[in-house]
Parts: structure tokens; C-alpha cells; sequence
């Protein structure tokens, strides 16, 4: 009787970790994981379209993006103008003028240009253009 209760408790201990690991699994595969920079919207994607790693090795793609563009360390909420990324409240249209100080803002801004708003029904959230002369050319990274 004592090894059928050994062996029974032993088959429940055995269920419940592997339940704890498929949870664990299905929540990092529905939340994107822990390996990429995200917030509500979804990953962050840099500059040039490319998800930015979380991963150190010595130091993170997220890190080096935010040294190389002077932002604040843990910033997802930036512009990008002509292959830089600024904090939204210092970003200038192709004019040299602050958005932020214009006229409805950044959602003002991007509806009077043009951006992307939606692929495949869902929300293009993030904002990036190039300037040739003082035109605003929106950049699409929605097809990548």
C-alpha cells in the first residue's frame, strides 16, 4: 500500500509541474516574452523596424538604442526622424518647428502627413519619417 501511495503521489507532483510549465509557456508565448522590449501596444521597434532585445550580451539592443539617441533608459514611447530617435516632446518637423507645440500634437501631426494608422486591422503605433527638404516623408514598416 505504501509504494502505491509513493507512486501516486509521485504521478501528481509530476502533473501539476508540467501544468505549471505550460502555463508559463502559453503566458510568455501570448505577452510576446520577456526577450523583447514592449508596452500595452505591443513590441517596440526601433528606427529601422527591428524589435529591440532585451537580451545582454554585454549589453542589450534596448540599451544601445537608448545610449545612442540619449534617451531616458527604459523609454518606449520615442519618435523617429530621419533615423533617430527623439523623446516626443523634442522632435521637430522637417521645418525645424516642435511638434509637440504644434497644433494637436503628434495625432495631429501624423493625421496632416499621412502615417500608416492601421495594418491588418490593427493600430500602427509608432511614428517615423524622413525629411526631404521640408517634406514629411512617413516611413512604413508595416509591410516588413
Amino acid at each position: 500500500m505504501n509504494i502505491i501511495s509513493t507512486i501516486i503521489a509521485g504521478v501528481c507532483l509530476l502533473s501539476l509541474t508540467a501544468c505549471d510549465n505550460l502555463r508559463n509557456w502559453n503566458s510568455g508565448y501570448l505577452s510576446g516574452g520577456t526577450d523583447y522590449l514592449s508596452d500595452n501596444n505591443g513590441m517596440i521597434i526601433d528606427c529601422r523596424g527591428n524589435n529591440l532585445s532585451l537580451k545582454h550580451k554585454p549589453s542589450s539592443e534596448a540599451d544601445r538604442f537608448w545610449q545612442a539617441n540619449n534617451l531616458p533608459k527604459g523609454t518606449t514611447d520615442f519618435v523617429c526622424k530621419d533615423g533617430k530617435a527623439y523623446l516626443p516632446s523634442k522632435v521637430t518637423d522637417c521645418q525645424g518647428n516642435l511638434i509637440a507645440k504644434q497644433s494637436g500634437g503628434i495625432s495631429q501631426f501624423k493625421l496632416n502627413n499621412n502615417f500608416p494608422r492601421y495594418k491588418d486591422g490593427e493600430m500602427v503605433w509608432y511614428t517615423m519619417f524622413n525629411c526631404q527638404g521640408s517634406k514629411v516623408v512617413p516611413i512604413d514598416y508595416t509591410n516588413k
